[in-house]
């Protein structure tokens, strides 16, 4: 029973923090390119890491792990994106990760895309989304965020 509690609460928590920047008006977790809303949010991993939810599990999870989540919003009708293929890398000072896919991830009855991604340092760091969709050239948005650990 305390699984299932726990399950219930988690997916609540998720459903609010993932809807929750659509009701946002903050510039740095938003951005509107060709006909589509980007949000972003990012949480420590550790809230997620052991919830089959989200990626199946994950294992040997770092403390300075953060999981990043992304929603896609088409701006004519409103609707969710969610046939998107999405990948994202970090830069911090002067170096960059590789770009890693953002998988699908059903929460609440809404697809968001999501991975996990190692923040090392504190500071700014740089987070570029390449974004396609069918019969939709890529597009590809950047947003800085700034960590503290």
């Amino acid at each position: 029973m305390k699984s299932m509690k726990n399950k219930l609460i988690l997916l609540v928590l998720l459903a609010f923090w993932v809807s929750a920047p659509l009701l946002a008006e903050d510039g740095d977790y938003f951005q509107s390119a060709d006909g589509m809303n980007v949000y972003i949010g990012i949480l420590p991993a550790e809230m997620v890491k052991d919830h089959r939810i989200v990626h199946q599990g994950r294992e040997g999870i770092g403390t300075r792990e953060q999981h990043l989540v992304v929603t896609l919003v088409d701006q004519a009708s409103g609707q969710r994106i969610e046939d998107a293929k999405v990948a994202g890398r970090l830069r911090h000072e002067g170096h960059a990760s590789e770009f890693l896919p953002l998988e699908p991830m059903e929460i609440a009855d809404t697809i968001t895309y999501g991975n996990f991604f190692s923040l090392p340092e504190e500071g700014a760091y740089s987070l570029q989304l390449r974004i396609e969709r069918t019969g939709e050239p890529t597009t590809e948005v950047e947003f800085r965020h700034r960590h503290v650990q």
